[in-house]
């Protein structure tokens, strides 16, 4: 009868609340799991998530401010939702966000993103999932005065509402997402909950033992990008033209190229890579990145060409490395991506080179005008983190679900 059983495992099912764009969605579904949906107030998020996670089953909800969200009225009831992903808004937990918030004479503790993660703990009261998984910023771990709370609002329930909450065992580190196949040098906190009332278990995943991947590996098969920043076609190369993939420069070159371009077909994408776009730049801006080496920054400029006050801009313009993981990726892309320069090419990062350095394949597309495209990158959990992190958590549902059917014969 196991035998029976295990020939037809289970999807779990999943529900991303702050989904952003999906980083988080992706690689649960690549995992083994269900989509059921997304919720985020970003409209730009909500109809890119929903664009590639086309069959789930809030794929008609709109962005909303999840704190007005009537759980009641959602399609999705209690004992549907096997695991609930999603991360908060991270801005008043990083440095980066602190800091500007402080600038601007702002108060970070009476910040109302202070609390979102509360409504995340009201959704895990509500459908009491089997585990849930909460990402953030790594500097959260630091912060003594709220992360402590968080961790105890997570296990306990919110006060005044904790009789009926089911409690989690809470399992939390942080990891750098080079180390599981992600070319990019990123930084994470992730909480993993596991229901106290069952019998399941919960470990992260170990780094994996290679060489972490390159910016060069990463998107060296990409067509170049020259003025006005559309594709510019590559001349033959003893390989007869016609057998040359017109969106791309070349074949894949490297494994992870090949892993990036899996689901590419001539019937879904014929015609180019989508979102390989990338900004204008002045000359100015253009001369200066031709200055400086891969991996080069603002500092290794002449002070001639140093427009800024380097005191303060030291990191103004950033050349990414060749044979190196790229540095973190921010939101900040949205307003500029000077930081972003491409190693060999004198321009930003285009949004698909930016999605393949999170680990986005390229039939995963951002739908939003372009600079929300860099925004949504950005804010994402990189998929192939997402996805070492899910498949122990896939197993573990998997054979609850197998046990629970035996028990009945």
């Amino acid at each position: 009868m196991s035998e029976k059983v295990n020939k037809k495992l289970i999807k779990p099912t999943v529900l991303d609340v702050f989904c952003g764009a999906g980083g988080m969605s992706l690689g649960f579904q690549n995992a083994g799991c269900k989509i059921l949906g997304g919720i985020d107030n970003n409209p730009h998020a909500i109809r890119t998530h929903q664009r590639n996670f086309i069959n789930c089953k809030l794929s008609k909800l709109a962005a909303q401010d999840i704190c007005y969200i009537d759980l009641q009225k959602l399609p999705i009831k209690p004992k549907e939702v096997d695991i609930l992903i999603g991360g908060p808004p991270c801005q008043v937990f990083s440095r980066v966000g602190i800091g500007k918030m402080k600038s601007l004479g702002k108060q970070v503790d009476r910040d109302a993103r202070n609390f979102l993660y509360q409504e995340f703990v009201r959704f895990l009261d509500y459908y009491k999932p089997l585990f849930f998984v909460m990402e953030n910023v790594d500097y959260l771990f630091k912060k003594n005065d709220i992360f402590p709370k968080i961790l105890k609002d997570l296990e306990l329930g919110l006060p005044g509402r904790r009789e009926d909450y089911p409690g989690y065992r809470i399992h939390h580190r942080i990891l750098t997402a080079s180390e599981y196949g992600v070319p990019q040098v990123r930084q994470r906190l992730f909480m993993v909950g596991v229901r106290q009332d069952l019998e399941l278990e919960f470990e992260f995943p170990k780094p994996l033992r290679k060489k972490p991947i390159s910016v060069g590996e990463a998107i060296s098969d990409l067509i170049p990008l020259t003025p006005p920043y559309i594709p510019l076609r590559q001349k033959s190369t003893g390989v007869k033209q016609m057998d040359i993939p017109k969106h791309y420069l070349s074949f894949p070159q490297y494994d992870y190229q090949k892993k990036m371009r899996k689901n590419i077909t001539k019937q879904n994408n014929p015609e180019r890579v989508m979102n390989h776009i990338c900004r204008s730049h002045n000359p100015v801006d253009m001369i200066c990145f031709a200055m400086l080496a891969p991996g080069g920054k603002y500092l290794d400029l002449p002070e001639s060409m140093r427009r800024y006050r380097w005191d303060i801009f030291e990191d103004k313009y950033k050349r990414l490395p060749w044979d190196k993981p790229s540095w973190t990726l921010t939101a900040h892309m949205r307003k500029d991506c000077l930081a972003y320069i491409h190693p060999k090419q004198n321009r930003s990062i285009s949004v698909r080179e930016a999605a393949r350095l999170q680990s986005f394949p390229d039939d995963f597309v951002f739908d939003a005008p372009m600079t929300r495209m860099f925004e949504l990158v950005g804010n994402s959990v990189p998929p192939l983190l997402a996805e070492a992190i899910a498949k122990p958590i896939v197993k573990q549902v998997q054979a609850y679900y197998a046990s629970a059917q035996l028990s009945l014969f």
